[in-house]
C-alpha cells in the first residue's frame, strides 16, 4: 500500500515521464469511475454518491502529481493556483455567464472572453509542467529523479 500512498504525497520530485504516466493513469481512473458510477446511478440513484470519494482521491492525486512536477522545476506548489485554479474559476464564471445570457448577447460575449482568458494560463501550465526539463541535480525539494543511483565502491 505504501507504493500507492506515495502518489498522494506532495513531497519530492517527479520527472516528466512519471508526471505523464501518473496523469494518464488518473485520467483512465476517472473514465472508469464515470462509467461505473453512471451504471450504478442508473440502477439506484443513491449509489451514484459512491463516486465522490473516488473523485476526491483522484483530485488530490492530481494536485500532488502537479506539485511534485513543479518541485522538479524548482517551483513551489503554490503555482498550481495560477495553473489550475484560476483557469478553472475563469472558465466556470464564463460558462455561467453564457448560460444565463438567454436575453443578452453582451453577457455571452463577456462569458466567452472569461473562458478565453484562462487559455494562455492552461497553455503555460502544459509547457511548464509537461514539456520543460526539470532542474538538474538536487534542489530544495529533493534529489534529482533522473540522477544515476550511487554505487558502492568496495576497496
Amino acid at each position: 500500500m505504501g507504493g500507492v500512498l506515495k502518489y498522494l504525497s506532495f513531497q519530492g520530485r517527479a520527472n516528466r515521464q512519471r508526471y505523464w504516466l501518473t496523469s494518464l493513469a488518473l485520467a483512465g481512473l476517472i473514465v472508469a469511475s464515470v462509467i461505473v458510477v453512471t451504471v450504478l446511478a442508473g440502477a439506484f440513484a443513491v449509489l451514484g454518491m459512491l463516486g465522490l470519494p473516488v473523485f476526491a482521491a483522484v483530485f488530490w492525486a492530481g494536485l500532488s502529481n502537479g506539485a511534485r512536477r513543479l518541485h522538479d522545476r524548482n517551483k513551489s506548489a503554490w503555482w498550481l493556483m495560477l495553473f489550475m485554479v484560476l483557469p478553472g474559476v475563469l472558465s466556470g464564471l464564463g460558462q455561467a455567464m453564457m448560460g444565463m445570457s438567454q436575453t443578452s448577447e453582451g453577457d455571452a460575449a463577456g462569458g466567452a472572453v472569461l473562458v478565453l482568458l484562462g487559455l494562455p494560463l492552461s497553455i503555460w501550465a502544459f509547457v511548464e509542467m509537461g514539456c520543460l526539463k526539470g532542474t538538474a541535480g538536487p534542489n530544495r525539494y529533493g534529489a534529482d529523479p533522473l540522477a544515476p543511483p550511487l554505487q558502492e565502491v568496495f576497496a
